[in-house]
């Protein structure tokens, strides 16, 4: 797939929670290739701090009058790149690269899918989910879970399209308290089995989920978060070990981030 790199301009940057906030941008030709799944590499700045891009999934393309714009970040301020980020105007330009990394892929006969989102996982679940409903044959149950309210994301945009919505939160804020993988089980024994489970969250919960798809024989697709330097294979610092073959690794930009369960040892 062609690579962009290219500066560009800030459509809005709105916060939307705390410490969470949605940046559109103005690159039309990367949002028509980029696909559910698929990263951006983003150089907040050009001075020397930080120093290395950040990865960040596309959340959603930006379409007016049937026509694409750009694209929308789903992020949180957790250091120093993000933290710029957030003080960022329209009009201000970031340096943008992509799309990079496999996305998520829809086996055949696909009619109901578990998507299953651990705060701000829920980044690349939602771009999926608008995917999954233009298809119109696949019935999406969608899983949020955070640490509390603050953390539950994209609600009314899942609910707008007609998705069922399983929301827990660990300090009982908002939904069931507990963590959401407890739900996707339960979900599991009291519904039957979905044809496929997407996740995205932290590795803890994506282990959670392998491992669960394991016990009821349901395939899974994760999508991994990793610190990156270089988001196109050449740094290897995103190296995950092979399942069943130690000393063996995938790089997450590269081979992933979306992966078969199977594949990886998390």
């Amino acid at each position: 797939m062609k690579l962009f790199q290219k500066r560009v301009p800030i459509l809005y940057n709105i916060q939307v929670g705390p410490g969470y906030f949605k940046m559109g941008l103005a690159f039309a030709e990367l949002a028509e290739k980029a696909r559910p799944g698929q990263f951006v590499m983003v150089k907040p700045n050009e001075g020397p701090i930080p120093l290395l891009r950040r990865p960040f999934s596309v959340h959603r393309p930006i379409v007016e009058d049937g026509q694409v714009q750009g694209f929308e970040l789903l992020y949180k301020v957790v250091g120093q790149g993000t933290g710029a980020m957030s003080e960022m105007e329209a009009e201000d330009v970031l340096d943008v690269l992509g799309p990079l990394g496999n996305g998520f892929s829809f086996p055949d006969k696909v009619r109901h899918a578990y998507l299953v989102a651990g705060g701000v996982g829920v980044a690349s679940l939602y771009y999926l989910g608008l995917y999954l409903q233009e298809l119109g044959t696949v019935r999406s149950t969608v899983f949020l879970g955070g640490c509390s309210a603050a953390d539950i994301l994209c609600r009314e945009e899942f609910e707008s399209m007609g998705a069922k919505i399983c929301i827990t939160t660990e300090d009982c804020s908002l939904g069931e308290m507990g963590v959401v993988t407890s739900m996707v089980e339960r979900a599991l024994k009291d519904d039957g089995k979905p044809d496929v489970i997407y996740a995205c969250g932290p590795q803890a919960m994506l282990k959670a989920v392998r491992d669960i798809g394991a016990a009821h024989g349901v395939r899974c697709q994760i999508s991994l978060e990793s610190a990156m330097a270089c988001g196109f294979g050449v740094c290897l610092g995103c190296a995950v070990e092979r399942a069943g073959n130690p000393g063996s690794y995938l790089h997450v930009c590269t081979d992933g981030p979306v992966f078969d369960s199977r594949a990886v040892d998390i």
